[in-house]
């Protein structure tokens, strides 16, 4: 039986509730509680976009850093990677991070070895599944290896494991080490060819070797009793010769590479021998040349069995440079799609480990951006898209621009979350967004308020004008507009007095998030309790500290309002648990009688009765709120 809110409540009530949900969105969600999701704002100035500056993020050193990644999780915390096998934490605004997890005791470390990738599943923020990369103390062997978050405590790491895969490492150095998911959903691995100099063993291009290759698995799928399975357009699938595991081939040691989070598109960065250092855009099933081409260079050295330089066709990098001005080791880098207007969108960012040179490459174009002192290990994204530089000599430093717009941060203005959706009601803080306070009451919801307008560039290149709720000079709550690509959203909210303001909105096919009765995003739903009693009759009430479930004959249903829920594949892909009890959805989708907003009407399950407090999950095509939401039982 499919129950509307118009069923329950009468038009005039339905106003004064949903008056009521536009005040919290208006009212409670202050820039101060956002304070931790807020990135650094930045004055305008007349100088070029491309002039860059780095900010350091932790006051303490750390130890070898290699890495710095996101968990894509809508909390916009990082977390970085020490080689010698310690994962941590920062949080947003924070000047040190913790320790998320310890991997010492099954780290072999030095040189090229250590804890090397991190990366978070997809579905990370429902079933807690991350994944790293390491060299085995015993042998030195790659581990593929999979972990799970605390269910209680989100910083911090259980310390359990489950190994995907193990790589026998002939020698100490070109290990790879990155790991990342692409956006099909499975996990990528980029594995150096075994090393020493210019591969011995041809590793790179025998295809019954996992070594000098770029793999693919399906860890959603084990395979017996094998925790992964290949995909089956794998190019070396099934009965096809060649590992199962292999996506492309010919790479020499692809330490840091990166998917074009808009586009994509694979960029890898391949650390050459002697000569050249590339950048490769890779397809699945290329032979990308190593050991008989160093780039665009036929390798001289290659050992016996390569492919001659005439029978093996050339694949053009990039990106090349050679080792003059004391160049020798290319970090790949990351294609920028902030919001902030650091850099020019599109543009990809690599430098050079032994320079410190950080590099841009826009419009067909190569620039060196900034000379740095700094041994570069990698370059890092966060959920904004902004960038990040880590110096292995001890610091992680954020991409910041003095030439770029003031900068707004948008959020779910229910969930508190980076992620939004399409149509899905959001906010934006910053300073300057507006020259004074107003706010759509009636008629056709308004593009223009107060003089500001804020316009919305999708993640295909599209921008549309983004209907408003209201504005304030630190605050402005606008509706996604229908038809925005997922991907990354650039944000430009322009004032009445014509000052600009840039953001990132990170734009998801599902990020449902419920609104709350306080200015937290967690605790009690902002939500109507409807009491059907045995004759029919239907009473609303409004949801009190404590639920009384009533006599047996009785069903409660919770009407809950929230944003990014509509448009799902069925109305079984809305699911709802109540105290990890399955509750049936009667109803999920739009709100008839407020733009913007989302309902769903759970029944709540009798056999809750005398549960006390309880945790209400609600999961949208398998993805889960990102705002935690408790009733209490009687």
């Amino acid at each position: 039986m499919k129950f509307s809110l118009k069923k329950f409540i009468s038009v005039r009530s339905g106003c004064v509730l949903l008056f009521g949900l536009m005040l919290l969105s208006i009212g409670l969600l202050r820039p101060e509680s956002l304070k931790n999701f807020m990135p650094l704002a930045t004055t305008a100035s007349a100088q070029s976009p491309a002039t860059i500056q780095l900010e350091q993020l932790q006051t303490g050193p750390l130890t070898n850093p290699v890495l710095v990644t996101n968990a894509h999780d809508g909390s916009n915390r990082l977390f970085i990677i020490e080689q010698p096998g310690r994962l941590r934490v920062m949080q947003p605004g924070a000047t040190n991070s913790t320790v998320f997890l310890d991997l010492t005791a099954k780290i072999a470390y030095g040189g090229e070895r250590g804890l090397l990738g991190l990366t978070f599943h997809p579905k990370y923020t429902s079933n807690r599944r991350f994944f790293v990369n390491y060299t085995r103390a015993s042998d030195g062997a790659t581990v593929i290896a999979e972990y799970k978050v605390s269910p209680t405590d989100p910083n911090l790491a259980e310390t359990p494991e489950k190994i995907l895969l193990t790589i026998a490492q002939p020698f100490s150095n070109h290990n790879g080490g990155m790991v990342e998911f692409g956006p099909d959903g499975f996990l990528y691995i980029g594995m150096g060819d075994g090393g020493s100099a210019n591969d011995p063993g041809n590793r790179a291009q025998n295809i019954e070797e996992l070594l000098g290759k770029m793999l693919r698995l399906n860890v959603d799928q084990p395979n017996g009793t094998v925790l992964y399975s290949s995909p089956v357009t794998n190019p070396y699938f099934g009965a096809t010769p060649g590992r199962d595991e292999i996506y492309a081939l010919g790479v020499r040691n692809p330490w840091r590479w990166s998917f074009d989070r808009n586009t994509g598109q694979l960029y890898i960065g391949d650390v050459g021998q002697n000569v050249r250092e590339w950048v490769h855009l890779v397809a699945p099933g290329v032979n990308y040349g190593w050991p008989t081409w160093e780039g665009t260079r036929c390798n001289t050295e290659k050992p016996g069995g390569a492919p001659a330089c005439t029978a093996l066709g050339q694949v053009p990098p990039l990106i090349e440079y050679d080792h003059t001005l004391g160049r020798c080791s290319i970090t790949g880098g990351y294609v920028y799609r902030g919001g902030h207007a650091s850099l020019p969108v599109g543009a990809y960012v690599y430098g050079d480990y032994c320079t410190g040179e950080i590099f841009m490459r826009s419009g067909g174009a190569t620039t060196m951006l900034l000379d740095t002192p700094y041994a570069i290990s990698s370059f890092g994204e966060d959920e904004y898209g902004e960038l990040y530089v880590v110096n292995l000599g001890g610091a992680v430093y954020r991409i910041t621009s003095p030439g770029a717009p003031r900068s707004a941060a948008t959020v779910s203005a229910a969930g508190y979350k980076l992620n939004t959706a399409a149509s899905g009601i959001s906010t934006a803080f910053g300073t300057g967004l507006a020259t004074g306070i107003a706010s759509w009451t009636t008629g056709a919801q308004p593009t223009n308020l107060g003089g500001t307008t804020v316009k919305v560039r999708d993640a295909q290149g599209s921008e549309r004008p983004a209907p408003l709720f209201y504005v304030s000079p630190t605050q402005v709550n606008y509706l996604i507009p229908d038809q925005t690509a997922p991907g990354t959203a650039i944000v430009t909210i322009t004032s009445g007095d014509a000052t600009t303001s840039n953001g990132a909105a990170i734009v998801r096919p599902v990020a449902p998030a419920l609104f709350t009765l306080d200015a937290s995003g967690a605790g009690m739903p902002a939500a109507v309790l409807v009491r059907v009693l045995a004759d029919g009759t239907q009473h609303y009430e409004p949801l009190g500290a404590q639920l009384d479930l009533g006599a047996a004959n009785e069903q409660v249903f919770l009407i809950l309002f929230g944003t990014g829920i509509r448009g799902r594949s069925a109305l079984s892909a809305v699911t709802a648990t109540i105290g990890g009890e399955n509750a049936d959805v009667s109803y999920a989708g739009a709100q008839q009688n407020f733009i913007g907003l989302d309902q769903v009407n759970v029944r709540i399950p009798r056999t809750l009765i005398g549960r006390g407090n309880a945790n209400l999950v609600l999961t949208a095509d398998g993805q889960a709120t990102t705002n935690a939401i408790s009733v209490n039982i009687k």
